[in-house]
């Protein structure tokens, strides 16, 4: 994982996707917290991006996706609300391939290590919801055709 810490704060580097199916768009959560997220996580050494995004999909969900097109890098100052978390992101947009295995409302995901609860969230709700980076809150209401480069800070 991608990961460097040092006096001065974290730096992450991680990977993520956007599965939309109708006008509903797949969110994550650790148990504990508060806030959504769009599901992803760290990429590795020597992984191409677009292969972490499927694994992740893969080991959180068990779902099968086939990357799309990357549609945004978001460079996120004080991450989450913590102070000194700079996280590097990529987002991208990705299909389902078969059939959705779950119903669009809420479930667990299955992944041992992390539990993490899958949320289907309406566009039309995401602006009222805890979702980060905040940057996300007016982007995924209508995402536009063209590639963005979007600096943010969730303090």
């Amino acid at each position: 994982m991608i990961t460097i810490k040092n006096h001065q704060g974290e730096y992450l580097f991680r990977v993520a996707g956007v599965l939309r199916i109708g006008d509903k768009i797949l969110f994550q959560r650790n148990k504990n917290g508060d806030a959504w997220v769009l599901p992803g996580g760290k990429a590795e050494i020597n992984e191409p991006t677009e292969k972490t995004i499927v694994r992740e999909f893969m080991e959180e969900v068990g779902f099968q996706v086939e990357v799309q097109r990357l549609i945004a890098i978001i460079e996120n100052f004080n991450a989450y609300g913590y102070e000194a978390l700079h996280e590097f992101g990529m987002y991208y947009e990705v299909s389902l391939l078969g059939q959705l295995p779950h119903d669009l409302i809420q479930f667990e995901g299955i992944e041992e290590t992390v539990r993490l609860t899958f949320r289907w969230i309406s566009v039309y709700e995401i602006k009222q919801m805890k979702v980060f980076p905040k940057a996300l809150n007016q982007y995924l209401s209508d995402i536009p055709m063209d590639f963005k480069h979007l600096v943010n800070s969730d303090d």
